[in-house]
């Protein structure tokens, strides 16, 4: 009997389990989503939209889905602003009805011109989202007014059928109350900077500017082969892809308005051309003349030639398009790999103030003067400010050193030159010449240009031999010697 009896107990106690679960944590969590859908004002998933209307009475702004991207086609046909528009879908759908409605289907059968005190007998705003062919058509969202404390606008579905007047969160309608001009793309230009593989920037005056990353980095092509600044470039571009423009000045130039904007084909202007990925597509900015006394923000009219309208750009953006080839190029001045280096030598005139070796180990030794011990760490330093030393100008550059005319800089006969040699053999040599009002003029094999630079920053490489090693500590048996023993 008791065995049947704790039997009884345990089907029943399995039930209330089962209750509990499907009816109060399953069911409860079921009519908790219930209740939310039964808030939202409209259920949709973002892949199924394919036109959103966006109606301000004076203005119709349409969006469609086109091959995977969005683009405006009323009133203006541009690209759309992918982000922007994921944001507005986001905040239909996530908007919600606040409270009971103001006016139910009964009061507003009863006395249709009830819809006129909250302002939605000429709506301000009119949403319409457009679905796939095969989902389920959705009502249009007609805006109002906003309630006497501004914290909610009223909002009234199209369904004839349940014309209630409920009320959203105002800022929900204030991020819904968008121009055609927050939703359009805003981009100078549409690129990805690292696929960029060519450049081109030609001033209004002057020789152009190119340079190529073939190799991964930026190297110089003209006015003069040189190593660039990758930095440099690559802020540039970085800046460039994610400029946006505070203003459309034309949507579709008149050639005299071109003309005004310093745009015309045969004005001069800033061009920067840009050749994109594998297949160099090609992508190109032209930067022209101010607005004049109706702007003061400082910012040029430009274009991107492959769409017709005119905006403006930044001008901190329009000073970095101003960049010369010494502003892009390398500021390096004896770029070696310090882990390659397996010996160093200082020579002052004719003579040489040092010569250090360094083995596998990383253990600095100085074979022409066995009885001292190498600096280590000095020598190591010496390697990091060798590697560290930038230009602040160049003071010339030539194909040939015989060009560069050394004489003018004391690089004829340098007061100072250190020699390093790398783990495969090969040797590079850096050179200081004559110092003037602070600066000094240094040249390295690396490239046939001569350098200058602070004369602060080349006051640690003056080294003798007592900079970079120490005498050899004395050998003990770990006991005082006595000298009566050694006689």
């Amino acid at each position: 009997m008791r065995l049947k009896t704790n039997f009884v107990i345990s089907v029943v106690f399995i039930a209330l389990l089962g209750f509990v679960y499907f009816y109060e944590i399953k069911g409860g969590e079921e009519r908790l989503a219930e209740a939310e859908r039964q808030r939202q004002m409209l259920d949709f998933s973002d892949h199924e939209v394919q036109r959103l209307t966006i109606d301000h009475g004076d203005t119709l702004l349409v969006v469609e889905r086109q091959e995977n991207a969005w683009r405006l086609i009323s009133p203006v046909e541009t690209d759309a602003d992918a982000d922007a528009i994921d944001r507005y879908l986001r905040t239909l759908h996530e908007m919600e009805v606040e409270g009971d409605p103001v006016r139910d289907n009964v009061a507003i059968a009863a006395d249709a011109s009830i819809v006129n005190q909250y302002g939605l007998d000429a709506p301000r705003l009119r949403v319409h989202v457009g679905l796939l062919a095969d989902a389920e058509p959705l009502d249009s969202l007609r805006f109002g007014d906003d309630t006497p404390t501004d914290r909610f606008t009223y909002v009234q579905r199209s369904d004839t059928a349940n014309p209630e007047i409920m009320r959203v969160r105002a800022w929900r309608f204030d991020n819904l109350d968008k121009s055609v001009f927050d939703l359009r793309d805003r981009r100078l230009i549409a690129f990805d900077a690292d696929e960029v593989r060519r450049l081109r920037l030609q001033q209004s005056d002057g020789p152009a500017l190119e340079a190529s990353r073939e190799t991964g980095t930026w190297q110089l092509l003209t006015p003069l082969p040189r190593r660039a600044d990758d930095s440099g470039i690559n802020g540039i571009l970085t800046r460039l892809q994610n400029a946006k423009t505070e203003r459309i000045v034309y949507e579709s130039p008149t050639s005299q308005q071109l003309v005004d904007a310093g745009l015309s084909a045969e004005q001069e202007s800033i061009a920067l051309t840009l050749w994109i990925g594998d297949d160099r597509v090609e992508k190109r900015l032209r930067v022209g003349a101010s607005l004049g006394a109706e702007d003061n923000s400082g910012g040029l009219q430009a274009t991107d030639t492959s769409r017709p309208h005119i905006f403006l750009v930044d001008s901190t953006l329009v000073r970095s398009l101003r960049s010369t080839a010494a502003d892009l190029r390398d500021k390096k001045v004896f770029p070696i790999d310090s882990d390659q280096v397996t010996a160093i030598a200082l020579h002052e005139g004719s003579a040489t103030a040092f010569s250090a070796q360094r083995d596998s180990a990383g253990t600095w030794t100085l074979p022409a003067t066995p009885d001292r011990e190498a600096k280590t760490w000095r020598l190591n330093s010496l390697l990091t400010d060798l590697n560290g030393l930038q230009a602040v100008r160049f003071a010339a550059d030539a194909a040939t050193e015989a060009e560069l005319g050394l004489a003018r800089f004391g690089l004829d006969a340098p007061q100072l030159s250190i020699v390093v040699t790398l783990s495969d053999g090969t040797t590079s040599r850096l050179q200081i010449g004559d110092s003037r009002d602070g600066e000094v003029f240094v040249l390295s094999d690396e490239v046939l240009s001569v350098n200058v630079v602070d004369e602060d920053a080349v006051e640690g490489l003056h080294l003798d031999l007592d900079d970079v090693s120490q005498e050899h500590a004395p050998q003990t048996n770990g006991t005082d010697a006595d000298p009566a023993s050694a006689q």
